[in-house]
C-alpha cells in the first residue's frame, strides 16, 4: 500500500493554513487531496479550453481537408489513366490503407512520447507529402504510393487529437466540447475540400488541390502554442508542469495549485502497452468499439468517396456533384453536436450513437430509392448528420473507456482498426458496382453496416457510466 501511494502522489504537504473540508465536487477526496481528474472534470468553461480546442480544430481541419481530397479527383484522372471501378476503389482507399497504420502507431507513440510532439510530427510529415504529391504523382501507381505514405502520416494526427480533446474537456460539456471543436476542425476541412475541388480544378488541375493542402498544413505551426495534455504530465509525474497547466485551466484556484497535495488515481502496469487493450479486462470493448468503429467508417466512407460519380453518373454537373459532398460533409457538423448535445443531457452515449445510425440507415434507404432533386438532398444531408456525425461521439465513448496512461494506445489501435474499414469501403464499393452494374447492392451493404453498428454500439459495448468508476480504482 505504501508503494501505491508514493507512485500516485506529490511528497508535498499542503500547509494547515489552506485546508478546507474535503469536498468531492471541488476536487478533494477524503484525506485532502486534490485528485486531478476531478480538478480537470470539474472546472468552468473558460476562454484557455477555447483556445486549446482552436488549435486541436487546426490539425483536424488539415486531416479532413486532405483525406477527402481523392474523391474529389476521380473525375479527372478516371479517363486520363483508364481506370476502371476496381482501380477507382483502390485510388480512394489508398490514403485510408496508411492512415489505418499510422493511426496505430499514433497511440503507441502518444502514450509513450506524449501527446504534443506526436501531433506536431504528423502536422509537418502530412503538409511535405501533400506538396510531394502535387509536384510527383504522375500515374495511378505513384499516386497511390505516395497517398498510402501521406496517410500514415495523416493517421498520426486524429487519435491523438481525439485523445487530448477529451483529456481536456470538462465533464459536464464532454461530448458538446469535443464536437464543436471536431466540427469546426475535420468536418470542417472535409467540406470546404468539395467547394475547393469546384473551384481549382476545372481552372488548376487536380493538383491544384494539394498545393492548397500544403498551404494549409502550414498554419499548424501554430500548433507549436499547444501545452501537453495534463493527464499525460499527471502520469509521468511532471508535477511542475502540470501545476503551472491547472493554474491556467482554473485560475481562481492556481495559488492553491502551487503547494497542494496532488493525487492521480493508481496507475497500471505496462503504460501504452496494446496488450492490455487485450487482456481480459479490456478484450471485450477493444473488440466490440474495434468492429463499430470499422462497420461505421465502411459505410461513412463508402459513400462519401463514392458520392461525387453517382450524382454526376445521375445527372448531375460537375459543380453539383461536388456540393452534394460537401453537403454531406456539412451536415455531419450538425449531426455531431446534436449526437454530442443528446449525449451529455441523457448521460448516455452509448444510447444515442446507437440510435444515430439506426437513423443513418434510414437516410441511405432513401438515398438509394430516390430519384427527385429536393429528396437527395435531403436524404443525402440525413446521412450526413447520422452516418458520419455519430463517428464524434462514437470516438468520445471509446475514449472514456479507457485509463489515460492506454487512452491514446486505446484510441489509436480502434481508430487503426476501424481506418480497414474505411479503407475497405470505397474498394468494395466499386467492386460491388463493377459486380452488380448497379448502385442499389452499394447502399444495401452500407444500410446493413450501419444497423449491424447500431447493434453492436447498444448490444456489446460497455456503457460510459459502467467504465469509469472501474478503470479509476
Amino acid at each position: 500500500m505504501k508503494a501505491r501511494l508514493n507512485d500516485t502522489m506529490v511528497l508535498a504537504s499542503l500547509p494547515d493554513v489552506d485546508l478546507e473540508p474535503p469536498r468531492a465536487s471541488a476536487g478533494w477526496n477524503s484525506s485532502g487531496r486534490l485528485d486531478v481528474r476531478q480538478e480537470i472534470d470539474n472546472a468552468p468553461l473558460r476562454p484557455f479550453h477555447i483556445r486549446l480546442g482552436l488549435l486541436i480544430s487546426l490539425i483536424l481541419l488539415a486531416d479532413g481537408y486532405d483525406l477527402y481530397n481523392a474523391a474529389y479527383i476521380v473525375h479527372s484522372v478516371a479517363g486520363l489513366w483508364r481506370l476502371s471501378p476496381g482501380e477507382i476503389g483502390v485510388l480512394l482507399s489508398s490514403g485510408l490503407a496508411g492512415f489505418a497504420a499510422g493511426s496505430t502507431v499514433s497511440g503507441l507513440l502518444g502514450d509513450r512520447l506524449g501527446r504534443r510532439k506526436v501531433l506536431l510530427l504528423g502536422c509537418w510529415a502530412s503538409g511535405i507529402m501533400s506538396l510531394t504529391i502535387a509536384v510527383a504523382a504522375h500515374d495511378f501507381f505513384s499516386y497511390v504510393a505516395l497517398r498510402v505514405v501521406m496517410g500514415l502520416a495523416l493517421g498520426l494526427l486524429m487519435p491523438i487529437a481525439v485523445t487530448y480533446i477529451n483529456e481536456i474537456a470538462p465533464a459536464r460539456v464532454s461530448n458538446v466540447f469535443t464536437a464543436w471543436f471536431f466540427s469546426l476542425g475535420w468536418l470542417a476541412g472535409a467540406s470546404s475540400a468539395g467547394i475547393v475541388a469546384a473551384w481549382l480544378t476545372p481552372h488548376f488541375g487536380w493538383q491544384s488541390l494539394y498545393y492548397a493542402g500544403a498551404a494549409l498544413l502550414s498554419l499548424t505551426v501554430l500548433v507549436h502554442w499547444l501545452p501537453e495534455s495534463p493527464h499525460y504530465l499527471a502520469s509521468r509525474a511532471r508535477w511542475s508542469e502540470l501545476r503551472v497547466l491547472l493554474g491556467k485551466i482554473r485560475p481562481d484556484r492556481a495559488q492553491r495549485y502551487e503547494s497542494a497535495q496532488l493525487y492521480v488515481p493508481p496507475r497500471i502496469e505496462h503504460r501504452g502497452s496494446a496488450r492490455v487493450l487485450f487482456s481480459s479486462d479490456y478484450w471485450v470493448r477493444t473488440v466490440s468499439c474495434c468492429c463499430a468503429g470499422a462497420l461505421s467508417l465502411f459505410s461513412a466512407y463508402g459513400l462519401s468517396g463514392w458520392l461525387p460519380t453517382i450524382m454526376l453518373k445521375r445527372g448531375e454537373n460537375l459543380s453539383a456533384s461536388f456540393a452534394y459532398g460537401s453537403l454531406l460533409a456539412a451536415m455531419a457538423v450538425f449531426g455531431g453536436l446534436l449526437a454530442g448535445f443528446a449525449a451529455d443531457r441523457s448521460g448516455d452515449r452509448r444510447r444515442v450513437v446507437a440510435i444515430s445510425f439506426v437513423l443513418g440507415a434510414a437516410a441511405i434507404w432513401v438515398l438509394a430509392r430516390s430519384h427527385n432533386h429536393n429528396t437527395t438532398i435531403i436524404a443525402v444531408a440525413a446521412a450526413g448528420a447520422f452516418v458520419v456525425g455519430s463517428q464524434i461521439v462514437l470516438n468520445n465513448l471509446v475514449a472514456a473507456m479507457y485509463p489515460t496512461e492506454i487512452r491514446g494506445t486505446g484510441v489509436g489501435i480502434f481508430l487503426g482498426l476501424s481506418r480497414v474499414g474505411a479503407m475497405l469501403g470505397p474498394l468494395l464499393a466499386g467492386l460491388i458496382q463493377q459486380w452488380s452494374g448497379t448502385y442499389d447492392a452499394m447502399f444495401i451493404a452500407i444500410g446493413a453496416a450501419l444497423l449491424l453498428t447500431a447493434a453492436l454500439v447498444y448490444g456489446a459495448m460497455p456503457s460510459s457510466e459502467s467504465v469509469t468508476p472501474a478503470l479509476d480504482t
